[in-house]
């Protein structure tokens, strides 16, 4: 009888370092397949700003996008075309035009200047807007818009990008600001 159970102990430790065997090697296959969705969940997910700054600039980019995407759902055959970089406020040590997108935008609908409220002038004078735009297949237009500031003496800039249908007519190139 001695002999009946020393094999059946000896099947049972043989058998338990196989489990754990299969059960680390499911565990390995089973991270390998979940590591391209955390991929994923981890570059879906909005970069916290490290600074006001950086804020103001999403802000920024964010209000030209939306006006963008406004006067295009009023005029269909609205395509923005590209721009250099352009000031935000208009300052009297620049010569360079404001950027479409904030003319108008002070109190009395003018352009936003040193004398009018200054606390705002002085935050938003760091300020830069680009516009850059590309035809893509399929009759769709990229807009990027480029908010640039200065920080610790490093130039860094804050990106939106949208798509944006084309109109049906081939001749229409889009408005001019």
């Amino acid at each position: 009888m001695a002999n009946h159970t020393e094999p059946e102990t000896q099947q049972k430790k043989r058998k338990q370092p196989a489990n754990i065997l299969e059960l680390l090697l499911a565990l390995s296959i089973l991270s390998v397949s979940m590591y391209p969705l955390v991929y994923i969940f981890r570059i879906s997910q909005v970069p916290r700003q490290k600074t006001q700054t950086e804020y103001l600039a999403t802000l920024l980019a964010h209000h030209v996008i939306e006006t963008i995407v406004a006067r295009k759902s009023v005029n269909p055959t609205f395509l923005p075309f590209m721009s250099e970089a352009e000031p935000v406020v208009q300052s009297s040590d620049s010569v360079a035009p404001v950027s479409y997108y904030f003319r108008g935008i002070g109190e009395d609908g003018e352009n936003i200047r040193e004398n009018d409220t200054t606390q705002l002038f002085w935050h938003l004078k760091q300020f830069n807007c680009q516009i850059d735009t590309y035809y893509l297949e399929g009759a769709l237009y990229k807009v990027i818009v480029y908010i640039s500031y200065l920080n610790e003496g490093r130039k860094m800039r804050v990106f939106f990008e949208r798509l944006l249908p084309q109109s049906a007519d081939k001749n229409d190139i889009g408005e001019e600001f």
